[in-house]
């Protein structure tokens, strides 16, 4: 909603053991915040503004999301409850990082050794325990089942992406530009395979021209009987999940992106040339814009005529040992093609580790909890991230590339009975993971409390995250603005505050 202003949040230990819902929005505040966004001021208090001069303001020109879909259990991951009944600590041990006295899951070694390089919050919070990916990646404050299970809610606000593409177009930044998209989401449309009409990230409001861009997973799993899934011992519906195992010939693609067969580079920009011609001859006679076809056909134009993020997300490319390094999985290759398209000049990735066939998959861990993360979870994320690391880091992408490591929500402190354990949806605390520009590695933010079911410092929003983000962009959320349904100037996000210690 336009200007919507929170109430106060502080940094401090959470008194009562329960999830804040979201403030009542009354209409005389609705009305007057959009005033204030007509005459281009913002809400002030202290979690509706970035302070002047704060450090770190458009160190980060791209970003990457890795996202874990279906959200890691923070207690036998990150943020691990060695002291805690065994109820609620579960089976695993835990083994120090290299940050002194921050203990991990002893199925997290790589990842232990690479933590002084990263930054760990592990104090996110929210109120929607319902699978929000809306409420992590888009500028909605709350959410809830049927929200989530219907992607054309009108409810629904535009991805950070498409905000950042709307933004930046009226800062002259655009394809054109930069000769490349501005922001891409990989495998696929976020639960494409599992439940289609759930929400992926999508422009909203700002029109279909925002929508992220995505490839073709040209590929196929290796494994016909594959990790442990949620269907234990009869793994039917997951065999061959990628994400288990790919095959080395397995990439990405854009389909029709390369020359047509004999036509001379001239030749194509003659044809262009007269079909842009009869389209507006068209449009004209129609009085029918035909704006979005025209930006799909001129983005696929554009990649013809330069193909090098054709080719980015082409990951055979790579030599093999560099796709080993990341791991022969699609998480794995992803991250390859995340790294492969901000070298391209793509601005904005999202790359999902997302369900598969079947629903309470990826790190949804209803059923078979224990079992799914240590032989098969654990094991690709601790391969993979450290090997994204360590090849932006080589590469130099770092120095202007933000990296964020996130998910929806954490899992419930106490542990389900079913064969292998469970743990159900959990948003009063669960961890998130940042690196790469503007950020002060190094360091563990927050902390929860001895069962890891709420913060005990720095309660941490996820549009405190964004706010962040945005700010390391170079873009105030308070300040800038977007047009609503009505066409309306609103803020970016509802609500939220630059996390001051994240900031290098």
């Amino acid at each position: 909603m336009p200007g919507r202003k929170r109430t106060t949040r502080t940094r401090s230990a959470r008194s009562e053991p329960a999830i804040a819902s979201a403030p009542r929005v009354t209409r005389r505040a609705f009305v007057a915040a959009g005033s204030l966004a007509w005459a281009g001021t913002y809400l002030a208090g202290p979690t509706a503004a970035s302070p002047a001069g704060l450090a770190g303001l458009g160190r980060a020109k791209s970003v990457v999301v890795l996202y874990l879909y279906g959200a890691p259990s923070q207690m036998d991951t990150l943020d691990p409850k060695p002291d805690a009944p065994v109820e609620t600590r579960g089976e695993f041990s835990t083994i120090s990082s290299s940050l002194p006295g921050v203990p991990v899951c002893e199925h997290l070694p790589r990842i232990a050794s690479a933590l002084h390089r990263m930054a760990l919050v592990r104090s996110m919070t929210h109120s929607s325990n319902n699978h929000a990916v809306s409420v992590a990646l888009s500028g909605l404050s709350t959410s809830e089942p049927a929200i989530e299970a219907n992607g054309q809610d009108p409810r629904h606000q535009p991805y950070f992406g498409s905000v950042l593409e709307y933004v930046w177009q009226k800062q002259g930044i655009d394809a054109t530009t930069t000769g490349a998209p501005i922001h891409m989401i990989l495998p696929w449309s976020l639960n494409a395979r599992s439940d289609p009409n759930r929400w992926s990230p999508h422009a909203a409001w700002l029109g279909r021209n925002y929508n992220p861009l995505m490839p073709v997973f040209a590929g196929q799993g290796s494994r016909a009987v594959g990790n442990p899934s949620a269907q234990g011992p009869n793994a039917i519906f997951s065999r061959f999940d990628p994400y288990d195992g790919v095959t080395p010939e397995s990439t990405f693609r854009f389909d029709g992106t390369t020359m047509p067969e004999g036509v001379a580079e001239r030749r194509l920009a003659d044809r262009r040339r007269l079909l842009d011609e009869l389209e507006a001859r068209r449009r004209a006679a129609l009085a029918d814009p035909g704006e979005t076809f025209a930006h799909y056909r001129n983005t696929a134009f554009d990649m013809i005529a330069d193909p090098r993020v054709a080719r980015a997300v082409d990951v055979t490319r790579e030599p093999l040992s560099v796709r080993e390094r990341y791991g022969l999985t699609l998480f794995g290759q992803e991250a390859l093609a995340a790294r492969r398209l901000i070298e391209s000049g793509v601005k904005v990735v999202t790359a999902f580790w997302d369900d598969y066939a079947f629903g309470n998959n990826a790190w949804d861990t209803h059923f078979n909890h224990f079992p799914r993360l240590k032989e098969g979870l654990c094991p690709i994320f601790d391969q993979v991230l450290p090997a994204f690391l360590d090849d932006m880091q080589d590469r130099g992408l770092l120095d202007e590339t933000l990296v964020m490591v996130i998910s929806e929500h954490g899992r419930t402190p106490q542990i389900k009975r079913c064969p292998g354990g469970g743990r159900e949806h959990w948003a009063g605390a669960y961890w998130a993971l940042f690196f790469g520009a503007g950020i002060k590695t190094g360091q563990v933010i927050g902390a929860t409390d001895r069962q890891g079911g709420y913060p005990t410092s720095h309660p941490t929003d996820p549009k405190d995250i964004l706010a962040t983000m945005y700010h390391l962009l170079g873009i105030d959320p308070h300040t800038t603005t977007i047009p609503d349904r009505a066409g309306r100037p609103t803020h970016l996000i509802p609500h939220g505050e630059v996390v001051r210690e994240l900031l290098a």
